[in-house]
């Protein structure tokens, strides 16, 4: 007789200390977004007098897609950001597991683990020790106005906050997320 194992579609919710985390990684991508934001609006606090953005990443050989968003005031790792609060959303939250009613063809299946899991993980461990290394060449006085390429130094600590707070907030969300999501028989 074979025996079918089907899987629980039920919501496992986060515990308040991973939803905690998952909010402070927000939080501390939002200085950064913000400052994204105001560069992208012709705001200058910050760069250098007369830098251009999209004209730096043309010089420095950035792929055109790249150039193009910024000359029209999209700025990619902005992007990116907002991208890594959806996925501490998504490690959190109902929607994350199960998808939404909303979603014709696909509403009420489960949300395959694997594509929470390996965004998170992989972001995790780039963002997290990138972010606590500048923040440790902040903290130790490394960085200096000749290493700054005439930005203010605030915009390091805001860059370096930002990778810091998100990285390992998709770190702890990640781990509940993998232990809380594992297959299980249904009742």
């Amino acid at each position: 007789m074979s025996r079918r194992t089907e899987y629980s579609t039920r919501y496992l919710s986060a515990p308040p200390a991973v939803t905690r985390a998952a909010i402070a990684g927000a939080a501390g991508a939002v200085p950064y977004v913000a400052m994204k934001l105001y560069w992208s609006w012709g705001g200058t606090a910050g760069k250098p007098i007369g830098m251009n953005l999209a004209d730096e990443f043309a010089k420095n050989g950035a792929p055109r897609v790249l150039v193009w968003l910024e000359r029209h005031g999209i700025d990619f790792t902005a992007v990116g950001v907002m991208l890594g609060i959806t996925l501490l959303g998504a490690l959190t939250r109902p929607w994350g597991q199960i998808v939404p009613r909303w979603m014709p063809g696909l509403r009420g299946r489960r949300v395959p683990r694997w594509l929470l899991l390996v965004p998170g993980w992989a972001s995790a461990v780039t963002l997290a020790p990138y972010g606590s290394l500048g923040l440790a060449v902040i903290v130790t006085g490394g960085l200096s106005t000749a290493h700054t390429a005439g930005m203010s130094p605030m915009v390091f600590v805001i860059g370096f906050l930002n990778f810091f707070s998100i990285g390992v907030s998709l770190g702890v969300c990640s781990l509940s997320y993998q232990r809380r999501t594992k297959l299980v028989p249904a009742c």
